[in-house]
């Protein structure tokens, strides 16, 4: 009876072990599939251990802790608690909050999103109703944006949510209430126009309600049917990449200057987060991932998303294809409590958590490092070393069919079609697969069609030339 005893208890520590070591997980096209940690929470700043340059232990609290932006090796945080915008160096001391008590005019009142362009600091001002824009170098207030022409705006306040500018200076806002799409301001803080509205599709039953709906009654479904933004980031070439919270099947958009999206969905699943979920057993999270803020990384060669349901980040590169997974909620290292909003700061993201009133910052370990580099060495055209680099990333995780994909990619660029059918087949990129199909085709054709023709033109002679001389031949017996 002791020895069974031992034997359960032996089996049960095993169990536990092999739960607390459980790998990271992906997704192939069928399933999730376990993976290899990809990143690692390297730093935790919080209430019980800011530091200041000087060396002062706990110079601020921070609170509510709404939107984070990276900047000339600088982290810029909004607090809507203490309703400033905490700065931090590259080592993550403390050095300075905005605006200072002595800009009274420039006083914050429930800072949401913030953006720094070209030396300014871009503030949405939630409860004043505007945007508020300060000289980094000065310190002050320089210019607001507020009361919107717009005709919407003679019934609803202005209550702006996040802010991006563009390399012309042009803001970019996401605002409460508003669901004609995001506003767009010029330099001087006029409003110019809306763009990108986000449009839900209607069940059948909805439309058929819709359809037999009085102006009136369709009026009031009008808002049902639309969704606002819940944050935004610009990439290099002036995109803007948006989330929407409520868009469950297609959260994450990417609009040109017309604001049509046109973001590259090629990857094994669709770009939502989690691909699969527990619906009923409510023993676990239950429903799809809650979309709230997205990041674009500086070389436009990937981008995160934020989960605040699972606290999950999920990185993507341009085409749409799933990287990797990190985070998790919980208490432990590497999980989040209450994440709210996402940056890059180099290739480090940073995590903004309204919970537990801290910035933590994820650093890719080896796995996570090698895909970077494939990614970045296969966008940069440097097909050899891409192949090599996902090879190595085989050797750390066989089961990252994204790999085998990859090093097709290579091979089709480097126009290896055989191999690459076959890596392309490993890595199930069916798309890719039908392009180094053809090509190998039309290769194969090109190669082998000069002798078909050749040997057509030589058997056509042939039968021609008999079919005269036996023609003659009976004439001469005739």
């Amino acid at each position: 009876m002791k020895k069974i005893y031992i034997l359960v208890l032996l089996i049960l520590g095993t169990l536990t072990f092999t739960v607390n070591i459980k790998a990271s997980y992906n997704y192939a096209y069928w399933d999730s599939i376990d993976s290899a940690e990809a990143t690692h929470v390297v730093r935790v700043v919080d209430n019980s251990n800011i530091m200041d340059t000087l060396g002062n232990i706990k110079p601020i609290q921070m609170g509510d802790l709404r939107d984070v932006f990276a900047y000339n090796n600088h982290l810029y945080v909004s607090d809507a608690t203490n309703n400033k915008i905490h700065i931090f160096n590259q080592s993550f001391e403390y050095v300075k909050s905005l605006p200072q008590d002595i800009d009274a005019e420039g006083t914050l009142n429930n800072p949401q999103g913030i953006h720094v362009f070209n030396g300014l600091l871009y503030v949405a001002d939630y409860n004043n109703n505007r945007i508020a824009i300060f000289d980094l170098s000065t310190e002050l207030m320089v210019q607001e944006v507020k009361n919107p022409n717009d005709a919407i705006f003679d019934t609803l306040t202005f209550k702006p949510l996040k802010v991006t500018v563009d390399r012309t200076g042009r803001m970019n806002v996401i605002a409460y209430d508003v669901y004609e799409g995001i506003m767009e301001f010029d330099i001087d803080g006029n409003f110019n126009r809306y763009f990108g509205t986000n449009t839900i599709k209607l069940s059948v039953l909805d439309a058929l309600i819709y359809r037999f709906s009085t102006k009136e009654q369709r009026d009031k479904m009008a808002l049902k049917l639309q969704t606002s933004f819940t944050s935004m980031d610009i990439d290099q070439d002036g995109y803007i990449y948006t989330a929407s919270r409520l868009e469950y099947w297609a959260p994450i958009k990417k609009l040109n200057f017309k604001g049509r999206n046109i973001l590259e969905t090629n990857g094994y699943v669709p770009i939502v987060g989690d691909a699969k979920f527990q619906d009923t057993d409510t023993r676990t999270i239950v429903g799809p991932s809650s979309i709230i803020d997205v990041a674009v990384h500086a070389d436009n060669e990937r981008y995160s998303i934020l989960d605040n349901k699972r606290g999950r980040i999920f990185t993507y590169d341009v085409d749409g294809h799933l990287l990797y997974i990190s985070g998790g909620i919980g208490t432990e290292q590497n999980k989040l409590s209450g994440p709210t909003a996402i940056t890059y700061f180099g290739e480090l993201m940073i995590v903004t958590d309204n919970v537990s009133k801290s910035i933590l910052v994820f650093e890719p370990i080896a796995f996570g490092t090698k895909i970077n580099q494939a990614i970045a060495q296969y966008y940069d055209m440097d097909y050899l070393a891409a192949r090599e680099t996902w090879q190595e990333v085989l050797k750390m995780n066989s089961n990252y069919f994204l790999a085998y994909a990859g090093i097709g990619r290579a091979e089709l660029r480097e126009g290896n079609y055989k191999d690459a059918m076959v890596s392309l087949k490993r890595g199930y990129d069916y798309y890719n697969y039908s392009k180094a199909y053809e090509q190998y085709r039309n290769e194969s054709l090109a190669k082998t069609l000069p002798y078909i023709l050749v040997s057509g033109f030589v058997l056509f002679s042939f039968f021609i030339g008999k079919s005269v001389k036996n023609a003659i031949k009976r004439e001469g017996d005739d």
